[in-house]
Formats: C-alpha cells, sequence, structure tokens
C-alpha cells in the first residue's frame, strides 16, 4: 500500500474527496496509490502540508506502516533506484522557504532582496569562470585595484 493511500484512509477520505481537496481528478489520485505515477512537486508539497507530513515521505515508494524507516531509504536512494536526491529535496525546501517569506514582504523589499540576489549570482558567476589561470589573474587584479581604491 502506498503512503498517499494510507495517509488517505487514515483521514477517512476517498479518493474523489481527495481529489477535490487537490484540485486534481480521482484517476491522478488511483495512480499515485498505485506507483503508476507521482504528483507533481506542487502537488506533492501541498499533500504533506494537508497531512501534516513531510515530502520525502509523500514521494516514497514505501509500502510499510512504519514510514521512519523504509521513507528514508526511498529518499536517499537516489534518482537511479526511483528515490529523489536528497538535494533535490533540500533545494525545494530552500525554494519553498524562500518563497512563503517573500509573500509576507513589501514590493520594495522583494526588489531589494532580487537585486542582492542578483548581486550575488553575478559574483559566483566571476569566481566559477575565474577556474582557468589567465582569468584567475585578472580577477585577482581586479580585486587588488578595488582594495587600494576603497583604502584611498
Amino acid at each position: 500500500m502506498s503512503y498517499i493511500r494510507y495517509l488517505r484512509k487514515k483521514n477517512h477520505l476517498t479518493q474523489s474527496q481527495l481529489a477535490d481537496i487537490l484540485g486534481v481528478t480521482q484517476t491522478s489520485v488511483s495512480q499515485w496509490e498505485s506507483g503508476r505515477n507521482f504528483p507533481d512537486i506542487k502537488t506533492a508539497r501541498r499533500l504533506a502540508d494537508y497531512f501534516d507530513t513531510t515530502l520525502d515521505l509523500i514521494m516514497s515508494h514505501s509500502s510499510d506502516m512504519d514510514p521512519s524507516l523504509k521513507a528514508k531509504d526511498a529518499l536517499y536512494a537516489g534518482k537511479d533506484s526511483g528515490g529523489v536526491a536528497l538535494q533535490d529535496v533540500l533545494s525545494l525546501e530552500i525554494k519553498r522557504k524562500i518563497l512563503r517569506i517573500l509573500e509576507q514582504l513589501s514590493m520594495t523589499a522583494k526588489v531589494r532582496i532580487l537585486e542582492r540576489a542578483e548581486a550575488y549570482l553575478e559574483i559566483e558567476t566571476i569566481e566559477a569562470s575565474a577556474d582557468s589561470p589567465v582569468e584567475a589573474a585578472y580577477f585577482a587584479e581586479e580585486t587588488d585595484q578595488e582594495e587600494t581604491v576603497s583604502e584611498e
């Protein structure tokens, strides 16, 4: 039995009721429960929130009712064996947290954050491209010049 089906039955819901709650078809819920398909990441997140569980448990292949063992195995197994890569889960959780914070901020604060994020991206791009000796020397020289100007 899939973990989604377990949660649905535990909460005394039919597939149609769960589908209505999530805004999907009953066929989708049936496919998730049979393992023929998986919910997209947004729907999986809504499932996790609705059932007050974690995203990794929703996406697991666990057929046991003790999710603490098999779900962790499926999560960390990696994409090749059908699990979800830990890096992907962490990345999605960070994005979700950022979006939750942004929803609460004013437009001015959002613009400031966007400008800073673009600056960080530019810096990381420059640092990543500084892998070649010529570019690294240029980057170091440019940094030295900026420090000299700042000190004056």
